[in-house]
């Protein structure tokens, strides 16, 4: 027992170190020799990047980001057998260090790449056909705030579509968690684009 408690100490630990790397600011910084955070909506995350920088290097950085859960994961699991708890510990940790990064003064980007990471490793299936969902939605019929309302729909689609699904306890357990933090990092840019499409009261 206290072995597996120091194994998903350790877990958590190491993805938040490996999460706390921010490829936008790197990415940034080596592309134009700037600031990410005085670019755009000065979020150091992948959606600024390909706003701000350009679509090739937002992409990347997205990657990059989602590579940090997933695989650090498939390391884990591949290399030393791992079971699924101590995976969702790694996952969760880079999702935190993403969000609060040790190396940035705890001031980093919204996390919802990184998430996505860890729902292709635990619930690629579920992660298909959110993504499918939410591009028909997004593209069909919102038609802006892609940045939003795109890792939005597709975390709160993967949330729902994995209590279907046969999976662990523990994989169910990380999966919401993860959700419930990025969904936190993300409150505030939600409110404000809710309030933007709310229509307004006639007088």
């Amino acid at each position: 027992m206290m072995n597996s408690i120091l194994l998903c100490l350790l877990c958590l630990v190491i993805g938040y170190l490996i999460g706390s790397i921010l490829f936008a600011e790197l990415i940034t910084r080596w592309v134009k020799n700037v600031n990410i955070r005085e670019l755009g909506n000065a979020n150091p995350g992948a959606y600024n990047v390909f706003r701000n920088v350009s679509k090739f290097w937002g992409v990347a950085a997205g990657l990059l980001d989602a590579m940090k859960a997933l695989g650090s994961m498939l390391i884990a699991s591949h290399y030393f057998q791992l079971p699924d708890i101590a995976l969702g510990c790694l996952a969760i940790g880079a999702v935190l260090g993403h969000g609060l990064p040790i190396y940035y003064h705890f001031k980093g980007g919204r996390a919802a790449s990184v998430l996505m990471g860890m729902y292709i490793f635990f619930i690629p299936l579920e992660f298909l056909i959110a993504l499918a969902i939410t591009v028909v939605v997004v593209l069909g019929f919102i038609r802006k705030e892609y940045g939003v309302w795109g890792p939005t729909g597709i975390i709160a689609l993967c949330l729902i579509l994995c209590l279907f699904f046969p999976h662990p306890l523990e994989v169910r357990m990380f999966v919401w968690i993860g959700g419930f933090i990025v969904l936190l990092f993300n409150l505030d840019k939600v409110k404000e684009k809710t309030k933007s499409i709310t229509p307004t009261p006639a007088e």
